[in-house]
């Protein structure tokens, strides 16, 4: 199409309005026309590219009667609870110092954790431990990297467990208060439709999809997003639906009873690979089983899932032997 749009206007990102008026901008009502003639154009040329690949139905019955949905979700918001963030800013700063004393004490001496040249000089120049691999700037101390030398010293595990909680607490703690809507009291994310390659809703301004929920700091993250009064939040989701695909395809028997028996997949997993009783598979046991579960699924390499899981290559390529052998 050779159709050129203006620019945008002076106006606020996320405003059709000039600052002090009601109306749209004349720059801002001629882009809107510009992009309105460009989509008629599209119109035609697309529909038919969907009639061709037997595609219109998706959008005629599925993406299309989701747009109203999605507006109603993006204009009602989600409720946070700004006061319960700020308390918890403040304790996620005190355990952040008091980790930070640890890693003084461990490096003899204080020094800008945040810094990876001053990192990297503690690491692997006063502390002498393996160089991993390096970049142009020097030395890398990646969560690779972190990951890989923790078995060497404890303070990586500590400079791991430093950025986590600095990270959670810039990104969400400290970031989300900022972005309530003063007028509603509710953060008004922006729901994609079209981003993911998955068909997957996306997330952002702010990305409310990537909150970690593996930790308990991440799952107190979590907590700041509540109902309105005599309302609930639910969560749904699909039991193993790719397992249960991956049962019925491959039509393992071990599988297919575990999921006609109304089994948890994945401590029936543990119990099968690691050799003990259902009812004696803890947490770790069934997390370690689930990674497998999907790494094999998704044909993960042997040292991928060594660093999944954070055992030796050897290790990991006997489970995902043994685990073809147990469901072959």
């Amino acid at each position: 199409l050779n159709l050129r749009l203006p620019e945008a206007g002076p106006a606020p990102a996320g405003t059709l309005f000039d600052a002090d008026s009601a109306h749209p901008s004349p720059r801002t009502t001629h882009r809107l026309a510009a992009e309105a003639a460009a989509l008629l154009l599209l119109h035609q040329p697309l529909r038919t590219r969907l009639q061709t690949e037997e595609t219109l139905h998706v959008l005629e019955e599925i993406e299309m009667p989701l747009v109203p949905v999605l507006v109603d979700m993006e204009w009602h918001g989600i409720r946070v609870d700004a006061p319960y963030l700020q308390e918890l800013s403040a304790r996620l700063e005190l355990e952040m110092n008091a980790v930070a004393q640890e890693i003084y004490t461990l490096a003899g001496e204080e020094f800008n954790i945040g810094s990876p040249k001053q990192l990297g000089a503690i690491l692997f120049e006063k502390l002498g431990l393996p160089v991993v691999k390096k970049t142009k700037p020097g030395y890398s101390t990646d969560a690779e990297v972190l990951q890989t030398l923790a078995a060497e010293h404890p303070i990586a595990a500590l400079i791991v467990k430093y950025r986590e909680l600095s990270k959670l607490r810039s990104t969400y703690a400290e970031a989300l208060p900022k972005l309530i809507n003063p007028l509603t009291g509710r953060i008004h994310t922006k729901l994609n439709q079209t981003v993911t390659a998955t068909g997957r809703l996306s997330s952002s301004e702010p990305n409310l999809q990537n909150i970690p929920i593996r930790t308990e700091i991440g799952r107190e993250i979590r907590r700041a997003f509540i109902a309105d009064p005599n309302y609930l939040l639910l969560s749904l989701d699909y039991s193993q639906i790719e397992l249960r695909i991956l049962a019925h395809m491959s039509g393992d028997p071990v599988l297919l009873q575990a999921f006609e028996r109304g089994e948890d997949i994945h401590t029936a997993t543990a119990s099968i690979l690691f050799g003990v009783p259902p009812d004696q598979v803890d947490k770790e046991l069934r997390r370690r089983a689930k990674t497998v579960n999907y790494a094999v699924l998704y044909g993960m390499s042997d040292y991928g899932l060594s660093q999944e899981l954070g055992i030796s290559v050897g290790e990991a390529k006997q489970i995902i032997e043994q685990y073809f052998q147990r469901f072959p």
